[in-house]
């Protein structure tokens, strides 16, 4: 299995610069609904994630900060707890699925350390879940129920 048939490309996500403020990551949290979402370099390398956990920490510890300051905190000031952890894009499946089971997406790096794009839960197991119905059917175990098939 190829891991970059599930890749969602860098130039179809968002992502944040290591160099943004505080203030621009709130507002992309708050535009999009995020729950967390990849940093990176201004050379193109994966540089960590940051969550929504990350940025209430932040104002927590930061209390009296203002729009201001917080347009002038960079985003490196945030203590993030926890880093998506990246995998080069000719790893092998079992790693992706090891990944994905403590993360919403898994950042997808060239062999330069080069972000090239993620890879999602969602489309994990919609993979998943076309191999088990595909062998399924193969083995003739299936029952077609119009939206999608069942196992008997």
């Amino acid at each position: 299995m190829n891991i970059l048939s599930l890749l969602t490309p860098k130039s179809e996500i968002d992502y944040i610069n290591e160099d943004a403020s505080l203030l621009k990551v709130i507002q992309k949290f708050d535009e999009n609904n995020y729950l967390a979402i990849p940093i990176i370099s201004k050379e193109g390398k994966y540089v960590g994630t940051v969550s929504s956990g990350d940025l209430l920490g932040c104002v927590r510890d930061n209390f009296n900060l203002s729009l201001k300051d917080a347009a002038d905190m960079p985003l490196r000031n945030v203590r993030r707890l926890k880093d998506n952890k990246a995998v080069k894009a000719n790893c092998r499946f079992e790693v992706i699925l090891d990944a994905i089971l403590s993360q919403n997406f898994v950042p997808v790096v060239d062999d330069d350390e080069n972000f090239i794009g993620i890879v999602t839960r969602k489309e994990v197991i919609k993979w998943l879940n076309g191999e088990y119905i595909r062998l399924s059917e193969k083995a003739g175990e299936t029952e077609n129920y119009g939206t999608g098939s069942a196992v008997k």
